[in-house]
C-alpha cells in the first residue's frame, strides 16, 4: 500500500500558531465597520411605519427624561437622596410628566431626528423651560424635596444634553450610512473650495448632505488670515487663494469650486488665474439664496462665466413695485426671439401679468423660446406671434385684436458694422418699425410704450445708433401730450447676446485663436441680460420716468482686451504663448469708447440707484414730420442718402466722438444730392399734405 505523502507545510508550526488569533480580524473589522450602517438601516425600518415610530419614540422620550431625573438627582443629592425619597419620587415622575406633556403640547417630540435642525433645538429648549418653570412650580408648592431649584437646574441641563445629543448623533449616523451607501463602488472627487464666507459654508454643508453629489470638500482657502486654522462643518480652512495650487496638490484635489459671490472684478480674475496655475478643472458656486432654492445639488455648479468678471453686484429686484405695474396688464414684447426680448419676457413672468404676447419675425427662435415657457409649465397665457414690426397695417390689427396695456418695443437691427453697410434696412426697422409700434399702439388704446434703446444713441458715430436716437426722439414726440405715457430704456452691451464679442471670443478660442479684439483701448459697458431686463421692467414701473431716457448703470466700462485675456486664463490657455490676441482697429462706425448720456441731457439720479433720468431732447428738426420722407427714401433705396438725412438730422460723429464725421461710400442709386428733389416734396410739405401718419 503506497503512503500518501504529508501535504507541504507553507510556514513554520510556531509562525502559523503566532498568527491563528489574528486569522479572521479583516472579517472582525469589516463587521464592525458594517454595523452602524446596520443600525441606521434599522432605525430607517424603525421609522418607516407610523404606529411603530410613535411607540419607540414615546419610550425614548420618556426614557430621556427619566434618565435626565435620575442623573439630577444624584448630581444634587448624592448619598442623601434616602432622606427624601418619597417626596424624591413624586418629584421625578411630576418632572418627567410636565417633560412628556410640554414635549407634546409644543411639538418638540414632532421632528424626525435624522433632520433636526437648530430650529428643533430651539424648540426643545422653550418646551424644557417651560417644563422646568412648571417642575419647580409643583416641588416648591407641595414641599416635595429641598434645593428644588438646584434640581430643576440639573435635570434640565442634563436633560437638554441628553435630548439634543441623542438626535444630534441619529442625524450624524443617518447621514453617514446614507454617505456610505451611496459612495460605495464611486469615486469621490476631492474638491478645494474657495471662499469661507456664507456661500462657502452653505455649499460645504449641502455637499455632506447630498452624498449623490460623489463631493468630498477636502479643504478650504481664503485669503482672511483670522480663518485659517479653524474649520468650516468639519473641514479644514487652512490657507490663502494665492496659495491655491500647492494646497491642492498636497491635498490631492480633484476639482476647485469657487463660493465668493460678491468677488470684485480684480478678485475673480486673480482667483481665475490661480485655477488655471493649479491646472484643474474649477466651477463656480452661485449665491446662498440661489443653492437653498434649487433642488437639484449637482446643477448649482456651472463653468465661470464671462459675467462673473464683471465684479459688480447684482441690482435688487424690486418685484413688489414691478408687480403692482404689471400684475393683470395684458402684454405685447417686439423682438422677443432676441437676447434681451427674450430675457424681459422670462422676467415678465415673474410679475404676474394676465396675458403676455411674444412677438417676432424670426420662427426659429421664437419656437425655441415658447417651447421653454412649454418645458416649465409656465401657467402665465403667453401666445407667440410671427409678425414685422415694419408692416404697419398688420401690426396694428394685431394690436387691436389682443388690446394689450403696454408694449416693450425690442426689435430692432443692432450690430454696427454691418448695418453701415445698409442703412436703409437699418432706418426701416429701428425708424420706422417704431413709428408702427407707436401707431398700431395708439389704435388699440396702449397705455404704456416702453422703447429699448441703446448707449449708441449717444453722440451717434454709426448708422445703427443714428437710428436708435432718431427713434427716442419719436417716442418722446409721439406720446408727449397724449394718453399713451412713452418711456425709454437706454443701456450698453448685453453679455452673451446673440453676436456680441463674448461669443465671439468663445468660438475663436474653441478654434485655438487667434482672438481679434479691434482696439487694445477699446472699453464698453457691460450688463447681464437678467439684469438689464429687470431694470428695465423698474424703470417702466418709475412714474417719474414716463417721457424721459432712464439711463441703467452699466457700472465700470470693461477694456475688450482685458476681457479677451480673462476668457483666454478660464479656458486654461495662456493669452500671447496658446492662443493669440491680435489687434484688427476700429471698424466702420465704431467708438474708441461709449457714453451712457451726453452733457446736453441733463442726466440726475431717480428714486431708484440703479437709474439716472435724462431729457429726451430733440433733433434738427421735429421727427414726426419726417416720417413720409424716411419711407420715401426706403422705397428708393439709396443708403447714402439715408446717411446723408440722418447725419443732417441727428448729427453723427467719427470714432472719437467728434462732429464732422465723413460719411463712408455705399451703395448708391442715385445722387444723394438729388434724392430731395426726386421725390417732390419736403417732409414737411408731405406732413401738410396729409399724407403721412
Amino acid at each position: 500500500m503506497t503512503a500518501v505523502p504529508a501535504p507541504a507545510q507553507t510556514h513554520e508550526p510556531w509562525l502559523g500558531s503566532w498568527l491563528w488569533p489574528l486569522r479572521g480580524l479583516s472579517q472582525r473589522v469589516q463587521a464592525l465597520r458594517a454595523l452602524p450602517q446596520a443600525v441606521a438601516r434599522t432605525i430607517d425600518s424603525l421609522a418607516g411605519h407610523r404606529a411603530s415610530r410613535r411607540v419607540i419614540l414615546g419610550a425614548l422620550e420618556f426614557g430621556i427624561a427619566l434618565l435626565a431625573v435620575n442623573g439630577a438627582v444624584l448630581v444634587v443629592y448624592g448619598g442623601r437622596y434616602r432622606q427624601w425619597l418619597s417626596g424624591l419620587l413624586a418629584a421625578v415622575a411630576l418632572f418627567v410628566g410636565t417633560k412628556v406633556v410640554c414635549g407634546f403640547v409644543t411639538g418638540a417630540f414632532a421632528s424626525r431626528w435624522r433632520y433636526v435642525s437648530t430650529h428643533d433645538a430651539l424648540v426643545i429648549v422653550r418646551s424644557t423651560l417651560i417644563a422646568g418653570i412648571a417642575g419647580l412650580a409643583g416641588v416648591e408648592g407641595l414641599g416635595l424635596a429641598s434645593d428644588g431649584v438646584r434640581l430643576v437646574v440639573a435635570d434640565t441641563t442634563l436633560y437638554l444634553l441628553l435630548s439634543c445629543g441623542i438626535r444630534l448623533s441619529a442625524r450624524s449616523l443617518h447621514e453617514w450610512e446614507r454617505r456610505a451607501r451611496t459612495v460605495i463602488g464611486n469615486h469621490l472627487r476631492r474638491a478645494v473650495i474657495v471662499g469661507a464666507g456664507e456661500a462657502g459654508a452653505v455649499f460645504v454643508k449641502r455637499i455632506l448632505a447630498s452624498p449623490k453629489m460623489l463631493m468630498d470638500p477636502s479643504v478650504v482657502v481664503d485669503d482672511n488670515a483670522n480663518l485659517h486654522g479653524n474649520r468650516l462643518h468639519g473641514v479644514p480652512i487652512v490657507g490663502p487663494v494665492s496659495e491655491l495650487p500647492a494646497i491642492a496638490e498636497r491635498f490631492r484635489a480633484d476639482e476647485i469650486i469657487i463660493a465668493i459671490p460678491s468677488a470684485t472684478t480684480e478678485q475673480m480674475a486673480h482667483i481665475v488665474d490661480t485655477c488655471v496655475a493649479a491646472k484643474l478643472p474649477f466651477r463656480i458656486a452661485p449665491d446662498p439664496d440661489d443653492m437653498l432654492g434649487t433642488r437639484q445639488g449637482a446643477s448649482w455648479l456651472r463653468d465661470v462665466q464671462p459675467s462673473d468678471l464683471l465684479g459688480r453686484a447684482q441690482a435688487e429686484f424690486d418685484v413688489v413695485k414691478v408687480r403692482a405695474e404689471l400684475r393683470g396688464a395684458r402684454v405685447l414684447v417686439t423682438g422677443a426671439a432676441g437676447s434681451i426680448g427674450a430675457e424681459l419676457a422670462r422676467q415678465l413672468i415673474k410679475v404676474e401679468p394676465e396675458a403676455l404676447y411674444l412677438v417676432d419675425r424670426n420662427e426659429n427662435d421664437l419656437h425655441y423660446l415658447c417651447e421653454e415657457f412649454q418645458r416649465h409649465q409656465i401657467t402665465l397665457p403667453f401666445t407667440g406671434v410671427i409678425e414685422d414690426v415694419r408692416d404697419q397695417r398688420r401690426l396694428t390689427r394685431l394690436l387691436r385684436d389682443v388690446q394689450p396695456t403696454h408694449v416693450f418695443h425690442a426689435a430692432a437691427f443692432k450690430h454696427v458694422p454691418l448695418m453701415e453697410s445698409h442703412a436703409v434696412a437699418a432706418v426701416d426697422n429701428n425708424i420706422l418699425g417704431t413709428w408702427s409700434v407707436l401707431q398700431a399702439a395708439r389704435v388699440a388704446g396702449v397705455r404704456k410704450v416702453v422703447l429699448i434703446s441703446s448707449d449708441k444713441a449717444v453722440l451717434p458715430s454709426n448708422v445703427m445708433g443714428a437710428t436708435k436716437r432718431f427713434a427716442e426722439v419719436l417716442v418722446a414726440e409721439a406720446t408727449r401730450g397724449s394718453t399713451m405715457d412713452g418711456i425709454i430704456v437706454r443701456f450698453g452691451n448685453v453679455l452673451g447676446s446673440n453676436g456680441s464679442v463674448v461669443p465671439l471670443f468663445q468660438r475663436q478660442i474653441s478654434e485655438g485663436g487667434p482672438v481679434t479684439v479691434t482696439s487694445r483701448e477699446a472699453t464698453r459697458y457691460f450688463m447681464t441680460p437678467s439684469e438689464a431686463s429687470q431694470l428695465v421692467l423698474q424703470a417702466a414701473s418709475m412714474p417719474e420716468s414716463v417721457g424721459k431716457v432712464a439711463i441703467l448703470d452699466m457700472g465700470t466700462p470693461v477694456r475688450i482686451w482685458d476681457l479677451a485675456e480673462r476668457m483666454v486664463r478660464m479656458s486654461g490657455l495662456r493669452p500671447g504663448a496658446d492662443i493669440a490676441i491680435v489687434e484688427t482697429g476700429l471698424r466702420p462706425g465704431e467708438k474708441l469708447h461709449e457714453e451712457l448720456w451726453s452733457e446736453s441731457e441733463d442726466a440726475a439720479p431717480s428714486s431708484n440707484p440703479r437709474i439716472m433720468l435724462a431729457e429726451v431732447g430733440c433733433l434738427s428738426e421735429h421727427a414726426m414730420p419726417l416720417i413720409p420722407l424716411i419711407r420715401a427714401l426706403v422705397e428708393l433705396g439709396d443708403d447714402s442718402a439715408v446717411v446723408e438725412q440722418l447725419a443732417r438730422w441727428v448729427g453723427l460723429t467719427n470714432h472719437t466722438g467728434l462732429p464732422g464725421r465723413a460719411s463712408p461710400r455705399r451703395n448708391r442709386r442715385t445722387p444723394s444730392t438729388a434724392t430731395a428733389a426726386s421725390i417732390g416734396l419736403t417732409g414737411r410739405q408731405l406732413a401738410a399734405s396729409g399724407r403721412w401718419g
